[in-house]
């Protein structure tokens, strides 16, 4: 120890012991920036699967800003940002933002002049933010670096308005893919090539996507499941399921959201499809044991949180022990950005509340602007 020269010649099994120490993901990413040599550290960190199980997601509010907008360079040009409140349940005392390109889906009629503006919104996936644009290319920026790239142009008409991105990997997995839906089509891009893939169903139009220990599931708004194979070539197969006792039948929940929760694969949803008070969530785990596979009643979550998003374009996530942070086992998690509230429903028990209690509004495909959602940053995947 007597040959170091300072803090940044900590050495790396000194330094892994400090980062499972860490409370929260700002802690973490303050962390990481402060020197390269502590970043390096990070990057090796042999466990960082198990920090995003610890740690609850961070709630980027792009409808919450502090001041105007500066153009600043992004993607080679100047593109106005969008100054997002981001808030960390683990440390609510400290205020961050982020920058993210500011375009016409934030529906201000005062919004600045933007390369972008014919741009919306087409999901947040592993810490990235998908748009769709003019040329019917996507434009994938990381949420917290700015890092953004353009995919090839998708083979579809100029006038196709495209439902739904996400990528089936983080970007630095070798077979990470960013998958696009319009329809009944399917379009994948293998990240860095040149060109896109197409496939279809025969009919259903795929509504829910969720990759789960390795493989790519999908939900049809049909309510039948999908699995999605994108090696060695991308194959598409309907998986029979049934709905089970506890389930009356597949329309049992009218929306419900795929949730990857530990080592459940988990449907998650209310009878109505805009839940407020007296209402009641269920889930249901998928038991691909038995012959057909079915839908298993969960009646607890155990120590797991879900957090959803009322953008169903972004997909839920979840947290182990939340009471490390002052979080609740067994509650699903919502923010209502028209009263800056939480809305937190414990499973399988009324919403407790009285008149004032908002209703959940969930928005859905190209209907809305893009919502508070729930993200996790790039870097600990």
């Amino acid at each position: 120890m007597s040959t170091l020269q300072g803090w940044p010649d900590l050495p790396d099994d000194l330094l892994h012991s400090i980062v499972p120490r860490l409370g929260s993901f700002l802690d973490l990413l303050a962390f990481a920036a402060a020197c390269s040599s502590w970043r390096a550290a990070f990057s090796s960190y042999p466990s960082k699967h198990t920090l995003l199980q610890m740690l609850p997601p961070l709630l980027l509010q792009p409808d919450v800003h502090e001041c105007p907008p500066r153009p600043r360079p992004f993607s080679n040009s100047l593109v106005p940002k969008h100054s997002c409140h981001v808030t960390d349940l683990a440390n609510q005392g400290t205020y961050m933002r982020c920058q993210i390109p500011w375009f016409s889906h934030f529906g201000e009629s005062k919004s600045p002049q933007s390369p972008l503006d014919s741009s919306y919104f087409g999901g947040v996936s592993y810490g990235h933010l998908i748009l769709f644009n003019q040329n019917q290319s996507c434009l994938v920026i990381d949420v917290f670096t700015g890092v953004s790239f353009s995919t090839p142009k998708l083979p579809v008409d100029e006038n196709t308005f495209l439902d739904h991105a996400s990528l089936t990997a983080p970007l630095a997995s070798p077979n990470s893919y960013l998958m696009v839906t319009k329809g009944r089509h399917y379009f994948f891009w293998r990240v860095g090539s040149k060109s896109w893939l197409r496939r279809s169903l025969h009919n259903g139009t795929i509504e829910k996507v969720m990759v789960f220990k390795g493989q790519i599931f999908g939900m049809d708004n049909d309510c039948r499941l999908i699995i999605m194979n994108l090696v060695p070539r991308i194959r598409i197969q309907k998986i029979t399921v049934d709905p089970g006792e506890s389930m009356h039948n597949k329309w049992h929940l009218p929306h419900p959201w795929l949730v990857a929760c530990g080592d459940m694969l988990l449907l998650v949803g209310c009878h109505r499809s805009f839940p407020s008070t007296g209402d009641t969530f269920e889930a249901f785990r998928l038991d691909l044991t038995s012959e057909p596979a079915k839908w298993v009643k969960v009646e607890k979550l155990e120590n797991w949180a879900i957090f959803i998003s009322t953008d169903d374009r972004s997909q839920p996530l979840c947290c182990m022990n939340p009471e490390r942070w002052g979080g609740r086992s067994n509650f699903i998690y919502f923010y209502f950005h028209d009263s800056n509230n939480w809305i937190n429903f414990e499973l399988d028990k009324p919403l407790q509340g009285n008149a004032s209690t908002p209703t959940i509004f969930i928005c859905r495909g190209r209907a809305s602007m893009m919502q508070p959602t729930w993200v996790v940053p790039s870097m600990f995947y």
